[in-house]
């Protein structure tokens, strides 16, 4: 009876296929943040985080569920152009970015499985952020416009 339970198999970070502009078009179909590795096929510590991280169960169920997923290789096709438009210089580098191509966060290196999960969280709270501190900005406008009123 055993043999005939048999949970799924764990899956890692699954990676979309398609072109640049085909991501971010499925990210806007999605409302969903990209994530973007850009690595090197001589970069050890990206051979690594590819080893390690992206088949980890805990790190594709974060990812997969959050995120569209997306790797180009820096120095072929679109990652030379990608690695200049959003300015990477080292290997690997992961960027978290808006469904309109406004880059959310930067990281560069090999942080563990840990730090994958810790990144995505803190990538997600960023539009969260975004929003408290306008509307701290414009609390404060109305603050100086009515301090600047007392004063007249």
């Amino acid at each position: 009876m055993t043999s005939l339970l048999h949970a799924q198999p764990a899956t890692g970070v699954t990676f979309f296929t398609g072109s640049w502009s085909e991501a971010l078009a499925e990210a806007k179909r999605q409302n969903k943040p990209l994530f973007l590795d850009i690595y090197t096929n001589w970069c050890p510590a990206c051979g690594r985080m590819a080893r390690e991280a992206f088949p980890n169960a805990r790190v594709g169920e974060k990812y997969n569920a959050r995120f569209v997923n997306y790797q180009v290789n820096a120095e072929y096709g679109a990652g030379i152009d990608l690695a200049r438009t959003y300015g990477v210089a080292s290997y690997p580098t992961v960027l978290y970015i808006a469904p309109n191509g406004e880059l959310m966060q930067r990281s560069v290196g090999y942080t563990g499985i840990n730090g994958l999960v810790t990144q995505a969280d803190m990538a997600l709270a960023i539009p969260k952020l975004r929003k408290y501190l306008a509307r701290g900005a414009k609390a404060a406008r109305v603050y100086q416009d009515s301090l600047r009123r007392l004063n007249e």
